[in-house]
C-alpha cells in the first residue's frame, strides 16, 4: 500500500508541474506515431483490474488488484525518441527507440523497436526478446474521426501482430464538470491474424472507453476483455470473456 501512495504522490507532483506543447493523439493500447520534439518527453501509467467490471460487491472488481504499466520516453531529437518501461505481469523491462514522422494531409507514420525481458514461468531464468511496430493515423477527417493502425513482428513468440483503432474527438462540452477541453470516444481490437500454437488465448483483445485531454495531459477511463496493455501481449487474445475497468493517465513534459 505504501509503495502505491508513493506512485501516486510521485504522480501528482508530475501532473501539477507545467507543460509546453500539445499532446499527440494517444490510443488506449496501441502505439501511435510519436512525434516529440528534441528534449521533449511523456510520461504514462496504464492500469487494468483483474476483477469484473460487473462484480459490486468487489467495487465493480477493483478490490481483486490489477495489472500496471509504466513509460518514460524522451526526444534525443526531433522525431526520434528512446523509451523504458515496466510491466507487472512476468515483471516486464523493456528499453526502446522510435521514429515518427508527420505527412500534415497524409497522417502520421512511424517505426518502434522494444526489447525486452520477462519473468517466463516456463523458464529458470529471464528471457529477452524483441518487438517490431510500424505505427500509422490518418488526419482528423471531418474535423471529429482518426483511424490508427499497428503491424508488428513478435520476436519472442514468432509470429506477426496487428491491431487498429478509431478516436472519435470533439469539443468537450461538460468541461466546467470535468476541466479538461477535449473528449474522445476510443475504440481498438487485436484480430489474431497469426495465432501461436498453446500461447494464443480464444478471444481477440479489444478495449474501448473515453479520453478526457488538455493541452499537457490525456485521462483515459475504459472497458476491456484483457488485463494487457501494449499491442504485443494485446496480440495474443484473451481467454477472458468479461469486461474490466482501467485507465491510463499521460503527460507530456
Amino acid at each position: 500500500m505504501r509503495k502505491i501512495q508513493k506512485i501516486v504522490l510521485l504522480l501528482s507532483l508530475l501532473l501539477l508541474s507545467e507543460g509546453a506543447l500539445a499532446f499527440e493523439a494517444g490510443q488506449l493500447s496501441l502505439d501511435t506515431p510519436n512525434v516529440l520534439k528534441k528534449s521533449e518527453g511523456s510520461f504514462g501509467i496504464r492500469h487494468r483490474f483483474y476483477g469484473k467490471a460487473d462484480d459490486y460487491e468487489k467495487f465493480l472488481g477493483t478490490d481483486d488488484g490489477g495489472n500496471m504499466h509504466f513509460i518514460l520516453k524522451y526526444a534525443v531529437i526531433d522525431n526520434l525518441v528512446i523509451g523504458v518501461d515496466h510491466t507487472r505481469d512476468q515483471s516486464g523491462y523493456g528499453l526502446g527507440i522510435e521514429y515518427a514522422k508527420d505527412f500534415t494531409e497524409y497522417g502520421s507514420a512511424g517505426i518502434r523497436l522494444n526489447t525486452f525481458s520477462i519473468d517466463d514461468f516456463n523458464f529458470e531464468d529471464r528471457q529477452k526478446s524483441y518487438f517490431i511496430n510500424a505505427t500509422y493515423q490518418t488526419p482528423n477527417f471531418l474535423d471529429h474521426v482518426r483511424f490508427t493502425a499497428n503491424a508488428g513482428y513478435d520476436a519472442y513468440y514468432e509470429h506477426n501482430t496487428l491491431g487498429i483503432g478509431i478516436d472519435i474527438n470533439m469539443k468537450n462540452n461538460i468541461s466546467w464538470l470535468t476541466f479538461t477541453e477535449n473528449l474522445s470516444l476510443l475504440a481498438e481490437y487485436y484480430p489474431q491474424v497469426d495465432k501461436v500454437d498453446e500461447i494464443s488465448a480464444a478471444n481477440d483483445s479489444y478495449a474501448f472507453g473515453i479520453k478526457f485531454q488538455t493541452f499537457k495531459h490525456h485521462f483515459e477511463i475504459l472497458l476491456t476483455n484483457a488485463s494487457n496493455m501494449d499491442p504485443r501481449t494485446m496480440a495474443l487474445g484473451t481467454n477472458n470473456e468479461d469486461l474490466h475497468f482501467g485507465f491510463n493517465i499521460n503527460r507530456k513534459f
